[in-house]
C-alpha cells in the first residue's frame, strides 16, 4: 500500500492538524517520504495561515483543538475551496460531532487510535478519487 502511495502522492501537498505536537511530528515524518510537500499546524488558526498562503491536495485535520476547532477549519476551507480533499481524524465518536461532519459533506472520518493500514488506505482513496476529478 504504501508503494502505490507514493506513486500517487508524490506530487502533492499535504496539511496535517491536529493539537497532539508529538503524533504531529511523528505523522508528518511518516507523510515526507510520501508527499512532495508536508505542512502541519498545532490549531486551526495556524493551519488557516498556511491554507491562505498555498493550496494543498489534501487536509487530514484533528476535530478538538484550541483556538479553533477542526469542524470551524473545515467549514473555513469550503468557502474558499468547496471541493477540498479532507480527511477527519478524532477521538470523538459521538454523533453530534459525526453529524457535525456529515453536515461539512466530509466523507472520510478515522477514530483515534488510528490503524496506519486503514489510514493509508483512506488516504489513498481520497487522493485516487481526486486525480479522477481533476
Amino acid at each position: 500500500m504504501i508503494k502505490k502511495l507514493e506513486k500517487v502522492a508524490k506530487d502533492m501537498r499535504l496539511l496535517y492538524v491536529d493539537d497532539n505536537q508529538e503524533l504531529c511530528e511523528t505523522n508528518v515524518s511518516f507523510f515526507k517520504d510520501m508527499f512532495q510537500e508536508v505542512d502541519y499546524a498545532l490549531n486551526g488558526i495556524d493551519a488557516l495561515k498556511f491554507y491562505e498562503k498555498k493550496s494543498y491536495d489534501l487536509v487530514i485535520t484533528d476535530i478538538n483543538m484550541p483556538r479553533l476547532n477542526g469542524l470551524a477549519l473545515i467549514k473555513e476551507i469550503q468557502k474558499s475551496q468547496p471541493e477540498q480533499s479532507i480527511i477527519v481524524v478524532s477521538a470523538y465518536s459521538e454523533i453530534e460531532y459525526l453529524s457535525q461532519v456529515n453536515d461539512c459533506n466530509i466523507e472520510y472520518f478515522l477514530t483515534k487510535p488510528v490503524d496506519t493500514k486503514e489510514m493509508m488506505e483512506m488516504i489513498y482513496e481520497c487522493l485516487m478519487v481526486k486525480e479522477v476529478q481533476d
